[in-house]
């Protein structure tokens, strides 16, 4: 599932029931976030670090939403200028790692032409945990409640090929970081 929080009411209860589950990390997509204004306001609201790549008043924009326990060890921020991409390495005692936001396009010639430079982007120096809406799936028959598939849920052979390799990829390097993180992400 993925929550369009533009809405203040609505992110308002989003961070109020990210904050009652404790957790320390919190991937958003289609945020509608456009600028360092609404970042200032969504930082406060959210009571931690937000880092975003920003998208229109209409569509995109990434957040990762950073606990307030865990702000100073925010290292590099990379983003895309899209609004679908946002990364970020935190530096962990235990070890670095980096945290992806992904929000894919949604018509399948955009998701094609964006899954083969979404590699490239996503670094590679340390494990990585990636947080998508990819806007597809890599099988319909097993992903997906029912077997009816419409031409914007299709999936293109090269994106197909490309969100397995990364699917794979990122799943081998997910690591125990120590017992003092939580994660949760909206995009189930």
């Amino acid at each position: 599932m993925t929550l369009n929080v533009n809405d203040s009411r609505k992110r308002s209860r989003i961070f109020q029931f990210c904050k009652s589950l404790g957790v320390d990390f919190v991937f958003l997509q289609e945020t509608h976030i456009v600028n360092e204004n609404d970042v200032y306001t969504w930082s406060y609201e959210w009571g931690g670090g937000l880092h975003a790549s920003f998208g229109s008043v209409s569509s995109c924009g990434s957040v990762i939403l950073v606990s307030s326990r865990w702000t100073s060890l925010v290292g590099k921020v990379d983003h895309d200028h899209e609004g679908r991409v946002i990364c970020i390495t935190i530096k962990h005692p235990c070890g670095s790692f980096i945290l992806c936001n992904v929000y894919a396009p949604n018509q399948p010639t955009d998701r094609r032409n964006f899954f083969t430079t979404l590699p490239s982007f996503v670094p590679g120096c340390a494990p990585c945990i990636l947080a998508e809406d990819f806007n597809c799936v890599p099988d319909t028959q097993f992903d997906r409640m029912s077997t009816h598939t419409s031409s914007s849920c299709g999936v293109f052979d090269e994106s197909r090929r490309v969100f397995v390799e990364l699917s794979s990829f990122y799943r081998a390097q997910l690591v125990s970081l120590c017992d003092s993180c939580t994660i949760y992400c909206d995009c189930v």
